[in-house]
């Protein structure tokens, strides 16, 4: 406990995710035009008009990741968030006043990792750059690991996992937040649920996408 924090991306003690790792982050954006012509950080979908991701799932970002995800390290939302918040602003451009909504895991696994990922950081990124952010969505059944899966697998898989809470007002427009974007399947099933519970717009981002 005296120790300072290790950092999540190349170990060295001082802090979370340290500088150098930060600076070594892999941009997937071509620049001011990434919403207009072909970028391998933006996907269009069907329910979700479109996501957008901050960096590539590789190097430090993929440990840092992996020690949020599966190492209790919490703490790692908000130095992600803040390397990510530029990458959401330039979403947040496209698609006008939105509320952020993480994507829910199910209570088993929320008792299992003591937290849900995505939740830490929608609400970290939230305050980096000044928006709402609604639990929305619940999970309602547990679904296979997705690792492996095609994009039809992946949507079969979800179908009929996420559903609006009880009592929950949804806003006109939302961005969900994910940590890691593969498919977009995940993205694409909160879509059709919020779609279908009135939201007009519904837009992704997640802070690293496989590529």
């Amino acid at each position: 406990m005296l120790l300072p924090p290790a950092c999540a991306g190349c170990g060295r003690y001082g802090r979370l995710f340290c500088e150098d790792c930060q600076r070594s982050l892999q941009s997937l954006s071509r620049g001011p035009n990434h919403f207009s012509a072909p970028d391998a950080g933006t996907v269009v979908g069907d329910a979700l008009l479109l996501a957008h991701t901050a960096f590539a799932h590789a190097g430090p970002m993929r440990r840092a990741l992996q020690r949020l995800k599966y190492g209790g390290a919490a703490r790692l939302a908000s130095p992600l968030a803040r390397a990510a918040a530029p990458a959401l602003l330039a979403l947040a451009a496209v698609t006008g006043p939105a509320t952020l909504v993480p994507v829910p895991v199910h209570p088993a696994r929320l008792r299992q990792r003591g937290y849900n990922q995505a939740a830490l950081l929608a609400k970290a990124l939230a305050t980096e750059a000044n928006l709402p952010v609604a639990d929305l969505l619940v999970r309602r059944r547990a679904t296979t690991r997705q690792h492996g899966l095609s994009r039809a697998a992946r949507l079969h898989n979800l179908r009929g996992a996420f559903a609006i809470g009880g009592g929950r007002l949804v806003p006109a427009s939302v961005i969900v937040v994910d940590d890691i974007l593969t498919t977009s399947a995940t993205l694409e099933a909160c879509a059709v649920v919020l779609r279908a519970a009135g939201v007009a717009s519904v837009f992704g981002f997640a802070i690293a996408r496989e590529v």
